[in-house]
């Protein structure tokens, strides 16, 4: 029980353990804590702010048409269901970085072909409406066409929330209208059918380049077809008819979250960390010395530092060239420091621990798909080490004196 209490107690109190760790826990508490804020601010007053500059994520309704028998009045209007709808999306990712966070931004380049039947038996007058939602897109619209049986058509804009066009149609006449348009959005892109109206030929073709692990929207109809490739994804919907409309549409691809990786290096910190510090004091028992207590908590600092740089570096750069310059200057640092310490072989040795507890551990979790692996190559390497280590008379007497409480002295004499 004694040496029990000697190994929890006194051993990490004499080696500057819990000052250490507290260091390394402050570090990922506090930045953990910005860098949720910066999650909560970006679905907030950031996410606003790309919207404005960048666009939206796109509800786009359907048009909808309107009819009175020619002569009758205005007020008395009948919903007239399109008899044709073909719409194709072309759509190019544009990612918009601000800090840590990736938007999904996107250009995109719409092409619908609408008809319309009379089905009156004799003239009626029709009012075509096409949304726009152009309160919040109409500076990201571009090249609009708006075509009537292939001829320009003069339009109206409604409370500049949507094209209004109207016209006459002799009894069983079919109208085409072509509307085409660019512009930029965000996110997601939906189309919503009318669900009070009866749905007619209906196809949407919505092909995506620049990303491929794409989503639905909450309450959108997953699509018929699906083709995914190499950075890109061709999705098709096609209904000969449907007794009411429904949303279809998309989540676009997105960007790693670095903010995410980032927080889950913070969370997982404080174990590697451990294994390397109590490296680092078997260093300094070797070469005959106990750090001292500005000494340890430096070594902590630097530790800690590693994150730091990295959550700020990632705001600016790419984040993994952020990456490997926080990782390259926290262990030149690391290693100039103990070389200071302990001298030139102990700080190559150090270097190593470095290499074993910071830097491994770290891009266990940067190749997200390669983590088990990763790990399991580690400890292999580290279960490898401590049979070498362990199997050395130094080693036993090492953890005897330390289990005795003899003198640092005498301990890094023994070694």
């Amino acid at each position: 029980m004694r040496r029990l209490l000697h190994l929890l107690v006194v051993l990490p109190v004499r080696h500057h353990l819990f000052g250490s760790l507290a260091i390394v826990l402050g570090v990922a508490v506090v930045l953990s804590a910005q860098i949720t804020d910066r999650t909560s601010f970006a679905d907030s007053e950031l996410r606003r702010d790309v919207m404005d500059r960048w666009g939206a994520p796109i509800r786009q309704p359907a048009p909808s048409v309107r009819y009175v028998p020619s002569g009758a009045v205005f007020n008395a209007l009948e919903p007239l269901a399109l008899a044709k709808q073909h719409v194709d999306v072309e759509a190019r990712m544009n990612y918009r970085k601000r800090g840590l966070v990736y938007f999904s931004g996107f250009d995109f380049a719409f092409r619908g072909r609408y008809e319309v039947q009379n089905p009156e038996a004799r003239d009626v007058d029709l009012v075509f409406v096409f949304p726009i939602e152009a309160p919040r897109n109409q500076i990201l619209l571009s090249d609009l066409q708006f075509l009537v049986d292939g001829q320009p058509a003069a339009v109206a804009a409604e409370r500049e929330a949507a094209l209004v066009w109207t016209g006459r149609a002799a009894p069983g006449q079919t109208l085409a209208f072509d509307i085409a348009f660019k512009g930029r959005g965000l996110e997601s892109f939906t189309y919503l059918l009318d669900p009070e109206l009866r749905v007619n030929d209906f196809r949407l073709g919505l092909r995506v380049a620049g990303g491929a692990n794409y989503d639905y929207p909450a309450g959108v109809v997953p699509a018929a077809t699906t083709e995914v490739g190499e950075d890109q994804v061709a999705l098709g919907w096609a209904y000969g008819s449907l007794e009411s409309g429904v949303p279809v549409g998309l989540v676009l691809p997105a960007e790693q979250a670095f903010d995410e990786l980032v927080a889950t290096l913070l969370l997982r910190s404080p174990v590697p960390f451990l294994l390397l510090f109590a490296g680092l004091v078997a260093l300094g028992l070797w070469r005959g010395r106990v750090f001292r207590i500005w000494e340890a908590y430096l070594l902590a600092a630097g530790y800690g530092l590693f994150f730091v740089l990295l959550a700020y570096l990632a705001a600016f750069l790419d984040f993994y060239l952020a990456f490997g310059l926080s990782l390259a200057g926290v262990a030149g640092l690391l290693y100039a420091y103990l070389r200071l310490l302990l001298g030139s072989r102990p700080a190559l040795l150090g270097l190593g621990l470095v290499a074993a507890f910071l830097a491994v551990p770290s891009a266990a979790v940067v190749l997200d798909g390669y983590t088990g692996l990763v790990y399991t190559l580690e400890i292999a390497g580290l279960v490898a080490g401590l049979m070498v280590l362990t199997a050395r008379p130094a080693f036993a007497t090492l953890v005897e004196g330390l289990l005795a409480g003899e003198e640092r002295e005498e301990v890094g004499h023994a070694i």
